[in-house]
């Protein structure tokens, strides 16, 4: 043990600084609105709710399995910062195969990962899909390239096991979200580059399989899972297909999708592009591996701007591959370290373009500590996150207060976190006002609660929204309790 901390010490001393970094985030409240829904969504699988069926989102299940086995935000959070620091070991080891012999490069990679992927600038503090989805990708990359020489690449020369298990990283990390699958194309382009500049085309069936099972076992066991439910259609229409309406909604304000008006053929051409300019200038060089890493930054990227919207976590697929580039700036010379830069400005100026929404950084970790010192009370310290925190706290403490834990509730307004702090299940299978209206499901959401009507109603300033038919429950059997800010409390029937 003393031999391995003496031989890491750089690679310990950034663990720690990651979890120094990290600490804070175990501490924040409920406030953001996707974990909210990943929670609630535990919560209920928990309970014995059928994902999708009978509580719905629109992402692959791995994340809402991941909340329902951690239970409450505290331990998301942690798992989240276990998964981080084996997403620095891993791009640790990958400098080794980018960098073999340049120990400035490795640690400069190790430093950028360290620190963007752990403050809150770009959301590497919230456990999101896309922040738990790189430890699989790096994973898979790793088992595929290492014990590498940096111009052997050779795809068959992965023992068929580590093939095996890269597929299925690869697979699982496609179940946190789809756009995982990107840097798998990037691998396979990278593969077929590689190939055509040796003018060598090997075939190895057993490793080729070893590796497609791999990837198709996590995947298949999922369709298998629906299959047995009576629910594989949906499940397939609703992690698949409902997407692709995604790319295009930011801009077309529905999820029909549309090619054009989503710029996905443009983006795509200058993609094409842009890797044929690589694979011509470089078909011929021994440093393989820096064209992979610009492969890679190229699709990770493209997976990043699919949908158009300026989301900071969007950002953090690219964050691998776009430290990786930053080695590669102090490690090559020539067209290797040009067309890096260039990429690295293009990722700037687009990134910039497109007004993508970061966090601040010093005041996040001014108000953890202002909190930890006693400078500020706990509604100071809550409201720092979202204005409307402590009244999120409040209503859920009324709910924990005043409702039974098997009573379920209907909140109109995008505040899901409600469900999952006060452990009360939503009476509709959505979470969200924005997924009834985006989906338009009033007509559902009316069934469900006039069939069975909740005993507590939150209700936020959106009543203008409401269709006649809710307006009417609401009138005809709910009594208003009480204001808690924008927020009115609704109970069926009685008052308190």
């Amino acid at each position: 043990m003393f031999n391995f901390l003496k031989k890491n010490k750089f690679l310990v001393l950034i663990l720690f600084l990651t979890f120094l970094l990290r600490l804070p985030s175990l501490f924040e409240p409920y406030w953001y609105g996707d974990e909210g829904v990943y929670l609630t969504l535990g919560m209920s699988i928990r309970r014995g709710l059928l994902l999708y069926k009978d509580i719905f989102d629109n992402k692959p299940p791995l994340i809402y399995l991941l909340a329902a086995l951690a239970g409450n935000l505290f331990w998301l959070r942690f798992i989240l910062l276990v998964s981080c620091l084996g997403s620095l070991i891993l791009i640790s080891n990958l400098t080794k195969l980018f960098f073999p012999k340049n120990n400035l490069a490795q640690r400069v990679t190790i430093l950028f990962f360290a620190f963007f992927s752990s403050i809150p600038l770009i959301e590497g503090n919230i456990a999101n899909s896309e922040i738990f989805q790189i430890l699989p990708i790096m994973g898979g990359i790793y088992l595929l390239f290492k014990n590498k020489k940096p111009s052997m690449v050779d795809f068959f020369m992965a023992p068929a096991t580590n093939l095996f298990i890269s597929g299925t990283l690869f697979s699982l990390a496609t179940l946190f979200k789809v756009p995982a699958i990107f840097d798998l194309v990037a691998v396979i382009i990278f593969l077929i580059f590689n190939y055509l500049s040796k003018k060598i085309f090997s075939f190895n069936l057993p490793k080729i399989l070893s590796f497609l099972i791999g990837f198709s076992l996590p995947i298949l066991i999922s369709l298998i899972f629906f299959f047995f439910h009576h629910y594989l259609k949906e499940f397939i229409q609703i992690t698949f297909f409902q997407n692709l309406g995604y790319l295009s909604s930011w801009k077309t304000g529905s999820h029909q999708f549309s090619l054009m008006k989503s710029n996905l053929f443009i983006k795509s051409i200058i993609l094409i592009l842009l890797l044929f300019i690589l694979f011509y200038k470089q078909r011929e060089s021994s440093l393989k591996m820096t064209l992979f890493c610009q492969i890679w930054f190229l699709f990770s990227f493209f997976a990043a701007l699919l949908s158009n919207r300026p989301y900071a976590h969007y950002l953090i697929q690219v964050l691998p591959s776009f430290c990786l580039l930053m080695g590669i700036l102090i490690s090559q010379r020539g067209f290797v370290r040009l067309s890096s830069i260039f990429l690295i400005m293009v990722f700037l100026v687009i990134s910039f373009c497109l007004k993508f929404w970061i966090y601040p950084v010093f005041s996040y970790y001014q108000n953890f500590l202002d909190f930890s010192l006693g400078r500020k009370d706990r509604a100071s310290y809550f409201s720092y996150f979202d204005k409307k925190t402590p009244q999120i706290y409040e209503i859920s403490s009324y709910l924990v207060r005043y409702s039974h834990p098997s009573d379920k509730i209907f909140i109109w307004g995008d505040e899901p976190y409600i469900y999952a702090l006060s452990q009360r299940l939503p009476a509709t299978r959505f979470t969200v006002a924005y997924h009834i209206i985006d989906f338009k499901k009033f007509t559902e959401v009316e069934k469900d609660l006039i069939q069975n009507p909740p005993k507590v109603i939150i209700l936020k300033s959106q009543k203008n929204e409401l269709s006649p038919a809710l307006e009417n429950l609401l009138n005809t059997n709910y009594l208003k309790i009480k204001k808690v800010g924008d927020f009115q409390i609704l109970r069926k029937g009685e008052a308190i």
